[in-house]
């Protein structure tokens, strides 16, 4: 509760400042990260609308989900903002035009690869997230092949981590 959040996650704790949300977090975080100081107020707009779709998304997925595993409702909610996304996706490179991924590539990868809630949904759901949504696939495979991205999706213990029954 110290860190505004009822659940428990996701928290962040960075000396004096305590917080919750996944976008504030993000956000902060990429103000924080040398890499992205150069960032314009515009691709940091990009960036924030790529992490709110992403919890648009995840708000979707997850009512039919934890609702019973509900088909309908998963294929729903995917094919209801997935083609969104894909629509304002580059067909090359990533989302702010830079030769490196922001946080708006990061989004995508979560959507991808994250289990909990988008990975969780797809057998339920029925839903073959490579043929239905290719181009928000290829675009986190582009952003993956990036080493430093690569290497901490696959070292990462919570991205495909499941909980709560799944």
């Amino acid at each position: 509760a110290e860190c505004g959040s009822a659940s428990g996650v996701p928290l962040l704790v960075d000396g004096d400042l305590k917080m919750n949300e996944s976008t504030a977090i993000e956000m902060y975080l990429s103000s924080i990260a040398p890499k992205f100081a150069s960032l314009t107020p515009k691709q940091r707009a990009k960036d924030a609308q790529f992490c709110c779709l992403k919890e648009t998304c995840l708000g979707a997925v997850a009512k039919p989900l934890f609702g019973g595993k509900d088909k309908e409702g998963i294929q729903a909610a995917w094919k209801k903002f997935l083609p969104v996304v894909e629509g304002i996706l580059p067909k090359e490179g990533f989302v702010n035009g830079l030769d490196f991924p922001t946080v708006a590539d990061l989004a995508i990868v979560n959507i991808t690869m994250a289990y909990m809630p988008f990975g969780a949904s797809l057998k339920p759901g029925e839903v073959d997230i490579e043929a239905e949504f290719p181009t928000l696939v290829a675009h986190a495979k582009r952003t993956m092949e990036v080493g430093e991205v690569g290497k901490a999706v696959s070292e990462s213990t919570s991205m495909k981590a499941a909980f709560g029954g799944f």
